[in-house]
């Protein structure tokens, strides 16, 4: 290793301070999810977690910075996927699929801070406000394009494309509502019959040729 690349590795006080925001996060996304954001406050949070609320405080102002960044997580899947649409090729169908199946594996994998994300935006500052806002209408502006272009190459079937893209993101959003781990499908099955139902509300009659593979395919959601 050379000392340029060295120097660029994240410390040792980096990584551990990082693993001490990790385990705020968690646990307050957890307090969160489980008894609502008025309901819970830093000293239940420092509780449980074994510390002061000084800690809490070195690595985030309060409570309303630990909701936002819980938040952003869960707007990540959003943005995550816009970036994601960017890389794929293929015609529309395809696209779609991929997307599709992109966005429901991160709902489900970030499924309690998705929960979050939509129960209690309400509560955040009104900047964190509009910048998840924003993200979520990049990502409805990019749903749109692929309906749009899949309608041209006479793929899709449908008369406005916002009310189109606004029902087939709340169907592969709102998965976090009701998938359990210890359910009938796995992530990837799951992901893959949304994305084949999105086809088929679209119009296609037999989506399976436009839908990746994924591995792990089997029973295992509620």
């Amino acid at each position: 290793m050379t000392w340029n690349a060295a120097q660029q590795l994240p410390s040792i006080k980096d990584e551990i301070d990082e693993i001490k925001r990790r385990r705020i996060l968690n646990e307050a996304a957890r307090q969160f999810f489980d008894n609502g954001y008025e309901a819970t406050s830093l000293d239940s949070i420092a509780d449980a977690l074994g510390v002061t609320k000084q800690f809490i405080y070195s690595r985030f102002r309060g409570k309303a910075e630990l909701l936002a960044s819980i938040c952003h997580v869960g707007a990540s899947s959003a943005e995550m996927t816009v970036s994601f649409s960017a890389s794929i090729d293929g015609d529309p169908a395809s696209k779609l699929a991929q997307v599709i199946q992109y966005f429901v594996r991160l709902q489900i994998e970030h499924r309690r801070e998705a929960a979050l994300f939509f129960r209690e935006a309400k509560s955040l500052p009104p900047e964190e406000a509009q910048a998840i806002e924003a993200c979520k209408l990049r990502f409805h502006r990019m749903l749109c394009g692929i309906l749009n272009e899949g309608k041209e190459a006479g793929l899709f079937d449908f008369d406005d494309a916002s009310l189109a893209a606004s029902a087939l993101g709340g169907m592969a959003s709102w998965t976090f509502t009701w998938f359990q781990p210890e359910g009938r499908w796995d992530p990837d099955s799951v992901a893959r019959q949304i994305a084949s139902l999105a086809l088929k509300t679209m119009g296609l009659r037999d989506p399976s040729p436009c839908l990746p593979v994924t591995p792990g395919r089997g029973q295992n959601a509620g």
